[in-house]
């Protein structure tokens, strides 16, 4: 690497320093994503608790849940 790509990327210039913004960008979205997927996986499990009063009303907000989380999963990219 040349001096004058290093004083540009510690500028926050340049090709490299943009690609490393991408970079960041992507994994705080991926970050983003995994932390919605746990929630929903969390409601779900709440949801499927054995001894619930209400088993098909639960199953079917179950169904909603991971329906949206798959969708939302394909939508974005970042899992697929």
């Amino acid at each position: 690497m040349n001096l004058e790509a290093l004083v540009d990327l510690m500028d926050g210039k340049g090709e490299l320093a943009g690609a490393l913004a991408n970079s960041e960008q992507r994994t705080a979205r991926l970050v983003d994503q995994l932390r919605f997927q746990h929630e929903v996986l969390a409601e779900i499990h709440e949801l499927s608790d054995p001894k619930s009063k209400t088993p098909l009303q639960d199953r079917d907000l179950i169904r909603i849940k991971a329906h949206v989380a798959l969708r939302q999963a394909a939508q974005s990219g970042m899992l697929s």
